[in-house]
């Protein structure tokens, strides 16, 4: 196709398969409105392509889950007939979706069966770069629009382009398409071309080859004011105007006759029908027939019925194509206009006689409920409907499914096969599950519960209840979710089945115990003690006693607690019971944590995870891991903190919730260490998951770490409110481990604003959570809170007496960081009531604390102390203290730098000025930004004149 306005498209789309060939692989759209000639374009573009071209499209009448990837590779199969059968370990699994390769695993499931479709496209495209064209996407499947994403991040660096081209034009909200585009879009991977109508020179030129001569201006301008430029309306007018004899040539041109009076077509609908017109009465029978079959049939199933008599005549007159055993139509709009223009009785009956046909040859189900929805018979629909869903949910196709059970219920009579509709109901929640359509599930479950209750069927009613249970769980529903749990108890205690009733309850006191209503919890174990004892299950005992070590712990009976814990961990060792093991280790683990018990828990937490790895359960492991961060940030070890935030962030498929543990303490140690600009985005992640997944602990430290976040980016009003946020949180619950060190550092955060009041709330939690739990640290952390108030009333003497009582309490407690915030405090009213010498040893201690750790923050506090009290910052904590407390811990390229950039400067620019390379300076530039704790360049200039950093530079 060498027309003008097509050499743009071609070029992009030879661009793309060039790209695809150097192994820049993907999935690239083309877009256009219908008979705008897309396929016509790629198939040109494709011509001159020396690599492998498969082909396939999409139904346009049946679902039929994968078909233009089917397609695509039985064309490789008729190609290469060997060529599916040695592709690699996974070739099984494609037996789902090509029967004829034999019977696939029983263990098979859609992440599987999508690995070994691109595993065999990367096995083809090592032989040659390979094309993948997939048309009429505009009737896309659920199934091969998740199949189409999938490929498109499996080829990313494969030989292998998937151009798929659609119909913009019937492309509706809620589309599949749609969807597909959208997460493109989201991973930046959206690679589309529009193809649009011709111009007026364009349509000139194609008419002319239609024609073979060259239209006239009145044909030519009458062509393009009718068709708009519509490739396949200007063929199709063309030849219409051709063969009713209503053009004439001369001089090498054609041309409307003089004489020309008749209206021309005014849609592609009217030129089809008037080209229909030659046909014969059995081409037309024919055509009918074969329109009401679908765009694409069986040549033999037409013969059957009566229509091989007139398929020369359609053929010959350009309405059919016939390839192999196959026929279709040459275009779409041949096959709807045909379609729109039989009467709706004839229709029903080629339908109703195609049913009855197809059915006879024992064809796909989802292909005979079609014809019989055409046909009107709606009760004959149905069941064809359920079997196309089982058939659907066997090849992992389950929006498809759910779409096939949705359209077979809303057919079914009221009152008729209630128990069949039932069942229905009953997998279309189980397909809309795995599926993601929560809502969809919940609304069929509930209908099918409803029925249970009213029927008595108790056994059916507890499992839906319980899936029920796990449905809001994933919606963060958690008030439904516990009183789904409770009924399925309920309906599981009342059939005689104890083992699933305590089982859910146990399930719920999970939740409970991670929500921090830790008393609900314990009641809920005690409830199920009873039939865990009766139904002798071993499983559920480990579960019992490790739990209830773990809530124990938390509410301050520490030493019970971690007994409970351990012997459940031994009894789940001793019984060879794996997956029970690995959660009584991370519960031991927490128990231990709770206890302050900082170097065992990460024995054992490390123990855990080593666990999970060689048992190969995964979640666990990853979880366990995970929770190693939280207690490495307590006892110092921030760098090892680190290596395993970025360790588990760095999987792919490592749990939700150790992810958002893994960036809370990774956004902890940044905002510690000053580097502010690093760690909201981690820290506003993890805390909308813990409250949207009642993880209380993961929220007290991500909101913690957001108040803090605040302090040093100087934004003291955010802080304060998430700090009181937070406060009224942690009363609201029974959990206050991790309480602990956010209400400590909210006395200090309130005491320095004069805010004595809130100074006064934090403490008087503190003492309620010192005299829960008990240990040292939560009794230290109420002594830093008594201290921080005695400072507020002005007696210096008894805040050092306070702060210093909190310290020997921390001295056996292995809370580094924590305790050098204590120790400035207490130098600061030691220094108060007159005691420097003792005050100066304090901030020396505190400052070399917190170079260890990398808290510059802290150590620039413990500095800036010792210069309040008169001290030679560089005589006691030596020169490198004193330049960073002169010069905000900036180098002094840095500095220079930072002056560069106050005066408005590029980073272009300053390179230049200070004869470095641009990278350098962007290094520099993002330095100065951590280091002041600001976000822009602005933003540094304005704290540099606040910390006189520019004046030191003139």
């Amino acid at each position: 196709m060498d027309l003008v306005d097509r050499q743009r498209e071609q070029a992009a789309l030879r661009d793309a398969i060039a790209s695809a060939a150097g192994g820049d692989g993907g999935l690239f759209l083309v877009a256009g409105e219908g008979g705008v000639g897309k396929t016509a374009l790629v198939e040109s573009a494709l011509a001159g392509n020396s690599g492998l071209v498969l082909r396939g499209a999409a139904d346009q009448r049946v679902v039929r889950p994968y078909a233009p990837v089917v397609a695509a590779l039985r064309g490789y199969q008729r190609a290469v007939p060997d060529g599916l059968t040695g592709s690699g370990p996974l070739t099984q699994h494609l037996a789902l979706i090509l029967p004829e390769l034999g019977s696939p695993p029983a263990d098979t499931d859609q992440a599987t069966l999508f690995e070994a479709v691109g595993n065999l496209f990367e096995q083809i495209a090592r032989g040659q770069p390979t094309v993948v064209f997939l048309d009429d996407l505009q009737w896309l499947d659920a199934a091969t629009a998740e199949l189409l994403l999938q490929l498109d991040r499996a080829l990313e660096a494969a030989p292998v382009l998937v151009l798929g081209a659609y119909r913009s034009d019937e492309v509706p909200r809620g589309h599949q398409l749609r969807r597909l585009r959208s997460e493109l879009r989201r991973r930046r991977r959206l690679q589309e071309l529009t193809v649009e109508p011709l111009g007026p020179v364009d349509t000139t030129a194609l008419a002319a080859r239609v024609l073979g001569a060259r239209p006239g201006d009145r044909l030519a301008r009458a062509l393009y004011d009718r068709t708009q430029g519509m490739p396949f309306f200007i063929e199709e007018l063309a030849v219409a105007l051709a063969a009713a004899g209503r053009l004439e040539t001369a001089a090498g041109t054609v041309e409307l006759g003089p004489e020309e009076t008749l209206p021309l077509p005014d849609t592609i609908k009217e030129t089809v029908l008037l080209r229909t017109e030659r046909l014969s009465p059995t081409g037309r029978h024919t055509l009918e027939m074969a329109a009401a079959a679908g765009l694409r049939f069986e040549l033999e199933l037409l013969a059957a019925l009566g229509g091989a008599d007139g398929l020369d005549d359609t053929i010959q007159q350009g309405f059919l194509v016939q390839v192999d055993q196959q026929g279709r139509f040459r275009h779409a709009l041949i096959r709807e206009a045909v379609y729109d223009d039989t009467p709706w009785t004839r229709r029903r009956s080629y339908h109703r006689r195609l049913a009855e046909e197809l059915a006879r040859r024992s064809a796909a189900p989802e292909a005979v409920a079609e014809q019989w929805l055409a046909a009107g018979e709606r009760d004959r629909a149905r069941p064809s409907l359920l079997a196309a869903a089982e058939r659907f949910c066997q090849v992992h196709a389950y929006h498809d499914a759910a779409r096939a059970i949705g359209r077979a219920i809303e057919l079914w009579p009221e009152g008729e096969d209630e128990d069949d509709r039932l069942a229905a109901l009953e997998l279309l929640g189980r397909c809309a599950q795995l599926h993601g359509d929560l809502t969809g599930a919940t609304r069929a479950w509930q209908e099918v519960v409803e029925a249970c209750r009213a029927r008595g069927d108790l056994s059916r009613l507890a499992e839906l209840q319980r899936r029920l249970a796990g449905i809001y769980e994933l919606q963060g529903a958690w008030d439904r979710a516990l009183t789904a749990r409770a009924a399925a108890a309920e309906a599981f205690a009342e059939g005689g089945q104890e083992l699933e009733a305590a089982a859910e309850h146990l399930a719920a006191a999970s939740h409970l115990q991670a929500a921090a209503n830790l008393s609900s919890a314990l009641d809920l174990i005690a409830g199920a003690d009873s039939a865990v004892e009766r139904t002798g299950s071993i499983q559920l005992r480990v579960r019992a006693l490790s739990l209830e070590g773990q809530i124990r712990a938390k509410l301050g009976d520490t030493h019970r607690g971690v007994e409970l814990a351990r012997k459940g961990l031994a009894l789940a060792l001793a019984e060879n019971l794996s997956e029970p093991a690995a959660e009584a280790y991370y519960r031991l683990a927490s128990a231990l944590q709770a206890a302050a018990d900082y170097p065992e828990a990460l024995d054992v937490y490390a123990a855990a995870s080593d666990f999970c790895d060689q048992q190969g359960i995964a979640g666990m492991g990853e979880v366990c891991f995970a929770c190693l961060a939280p207690v490495m940030v307590k006892t110092g070890e921030w760098d090892r903190a680190v290596e395993v935030c970025r360790a588990i962030l760095d999987l792919g498929d490592a749990p939700a919730t150790a992810r958002m543990v893994a960036a809370a303490e990774l956004g902890i140690v940044y905002v510690l260490r000053g580097e502010t600009r690093r760690t909201r985005r981690l820290l506003s992640d993890s805390l909308a998951f813990a409250r949207r997944n009642q993880r209380f602990g993961l929220e007290v430290e991500a909101a913690h770490g957001l108040a803090r976040a605040d302090i040093l980016g100087g934004r003291v009003d955010d802080a304060l409110q998430g700090a009181r946020d937070l406060i009224s949180r942690i009363a609201d619950r029974e959990e206050r481990h991790y309480s602990v060190s956010a209400l400590r550092w909210t006395t200090t955060m309130f005491a320095r604003q004069g805010l004595k009041a809130d100074v006064a709330r934090s403490a008087e939690l503190l003492s309620q959570t010192a005299a829960a739990l008990g240990t040292a640290e939560a009794v230290a952390g109420l002594g830093h809170a008594l201290g921080e108030l005695a400072l507020a009333d002005g007696d210096a003497a008894a805040a050092a007496q306070q702060f210093t009582r909190a310290l020997d309490l921390l001295s056996d407690v292995s809370v580094p960081y924590e305790r050098a915030e204590t120790e400035l405090r207490a130098a600061i009213a030691l220094a108060a009531a007159g005691d420097r010498g003792l005050a100066i040893e304090r901030l020396t201690f505190v400052y070399r604390t917190a170079r260890r750790l990398g808290a510059r923050p802290l150590a620039r506090e413990a500095a800036e102390e010792l210069a309040r009290l008169g001290e030679q910052v560089e005589r006691r904590l030596g020169r490198r203290a004193a330049g960073e407390l002169e010069h905000a811990g900036l180098s002094r390229r840095e500095l220079e730098v930072l002056r560069l950039v106050s005066v408005g400067r590029t980073n272009r620019e300053i390179a230049q000025a200070l004869f470095l390379s641009p990278r350098t300076i962007d290094m520099h530039v993002r330095n100065v930004l951590t280091k002041l704790g600001c976000r822009s360049r602005t933003e540094a200039t304005r704290r540099a004149v606040e910390l006189g950093l520019l004046e030191s530079q003139l």
